[in-house]
């Protein structure tokens, strides 16, 4: 052996020592909860390794020589890409290590803290919510009932009209004071009018809240969720999916309930993940308390039609994979005749038959409701 490959080795040998304990102190650390990240500084050391060792190779090359100087430089390299690797090694070894799913850490210590937190901040997000909308909801029938009188205001303001023109002309102060009043009331209608229309489009743009598979809110920007809130009606919607599960959208169910008026047709649809039939998929829903909830339905037609208030369809925004089909209701089309209000979800507009389409159940969350 070679006094550059010993002086190599040794160099190696002390580097590679220094690593590895850097590297077990930054374990018996991380086991113990106090944690001292070393990891970067083992790479860190690589890399110091590399650059000593290009030195080294280089500091007894000579141009003259080429020959006799190519030993210390390829003796040079080869510690330096050596130290590199063996840096990076330990490196990747120890994150690999601690990220292990049982570890003490990430069980024992930082998700019972971070959990609780959670759970009180969704709380207060969705008491705000409930206050807030119901705060809407008394603003909205105050303008309502408002709005509702315009004719009897139209009504009043036309006799002050008929008033000022029955005045003498030796009253003008009168008559403009008049006048005034029904300009007043005139600009209070006016901007009672802008409010509603304002408020209409609030409510479309803030109608609907995702939902989690637990029945937490979800932020507007998430790209999953489980169910659809209904800010306006407390109606909760369950989310359709396209994966070929309990709820794609592409299933088809008939009415089925035993001890119902009708009773309908068990299993005579077209489905996945339960029985094809309204009874068995509102149980499975109820089974996996989707969105928090087990009182799973078959919405009423009127429901449904809710969905396409002010809108020709359902709002893309969140309702991602409702077919252009027709959904089928509980309400029924008449007792003399088994049939069954449906919806068409491409028209919105009401049809019938016996019980046989898409299904998308509801849900009531109670505290949105008066």
């Amino acid at each position: 052996m070679t006094t550059e490959q010993i002086v190599t080795l040794v160099l190696l040998t002390t580097v590679a020592l220094m690593m590895m304990i850097l590297a077990v102190t930054d374990h018996k650390s991380f086991k113990s909860g106090q944690h001292i990240n070393y990891k970067p500084t083992i790479v860190s050391l690589g890399v110091l390794g590399t650059f000593i060792g290009i030195i080294l190779g280089l500091w007894h090359f000579n141009i003259q020589n080429i020959a006799e100087s190519l030993p210390y430089l390829l003796e040079g390299l080869k510690f330096a890409f050596l130290t590199s690797i063996f840096g990076m090694a330990v490196s990747i070894f120890l994150s690999v290590l601690q990220a292990q799913p049982n570890n003490k850490q990430d069980t024992g210590t930082i998700m019972p803290d971070i959990k609780p937190q959670l759970e009180q901040a969704n709380r207060t997000l969705l008491a705000i919510l409930t206050n807030a909308n119901q705060q809407w909801k008394k603003t909205h029938r105050a303008l309502e009932k408002w709005l509702n009188n315009q004719p009897e205001i139209t009504q009043q303001l036309e006799q002050i009209h008929q008033s000022m023109e029955k005045l003498p002309n030796n009253q003008p102060e009168i008559k403009q004071q008049l006048d005034t009043a029904n300009q007043t009331l005139v600009s209070i209608l006016d901007n009672a009018k802008q409010f509603k229309i304002t408020y209409q489009r609030y409510q479309r743009q803030h109608r609907f809240t995702k939902l989690s598979y637990d029945g937490q809110i979800f932020p507007e920007t998430a790209k999953q969720w489980a169910a659809i809130q209904d800010n306006e009606t407390g109606l909760i919607w369950e989310m359709k999916t396209n994966d070929g599960g309990l709820q794609d959208s592409r299933h088809y169910y008939t009415w089925y309930d035993p001890k119902g008026k009708i009773v309908g047709k068990e299993n005579g649809g077209n489905c996945q993940g339960c029985r094809c039939d309204t009874a068995a998929y509102a149980k499975a829903l109820n089974d996996k308390q989707l969105a928090g909830s087990n009182n799973w339905r078959v919405p009423t037609i009127e429901e449904l039609e809710t969905l396409f208030k002010a809108q020709s369809t359902t709002d893309k925004r969140y309702f991602l994979y409702v077919q252009p089909s027709v959904y089928c209701s509980a309400t029924l089309y008449s007792l003399d005749n088994p049939m069954f209000w449906c919806l068409d979800f491409k028209t919105g507009k009401r049809n019938y038959n016996k019980g046989y389409g898409h299904l998308m159940l509801t849900s009531t969350y109670k505290g949105l409701n008066e």
